[in-house]
């Protein structure tokens, strides 16, 4: 799987689960406010399991990034080899 598609589903999972998240604390906020109890529940078991597969996505991408080359292998050791002064 090439580095640049990694990094584009890693960021489309990141903010899937980020709004995940988000929709559970608004969803129980709102149904606090409206004081329905079997609603805060209801939206966590509603939003939960697709938020978990967009986190485990994520955390299984990053860490393929994690081993993924960006660079080539002549640009990377040359940046890392000191340069000779003469």
């Amino acid at each position: 799987m090439p580095v640049r598609l990694m990094k584009f589903l890693f960021r489309l999972s990141v903010i899937a689960f980020l709004v995940g998240g988000v929709a559970i604390v608004l969803g129980q906020t709102a149904s606090i406010v409206l004081g329905d109890a079997a609603q805060v529940a209801a939206v966590e078991e509603h939003v939960s399991p697709a938020m978990c597969i967009a986190a485990s996505i994520s955390g299984l991408l990053a860490f393929l990034l994690s081993y993924a080359k960006t660079e080539p292998a002549g640009k990377l050791a040359d940046a890392r080899t000191p340069s000779k002064v003469a």
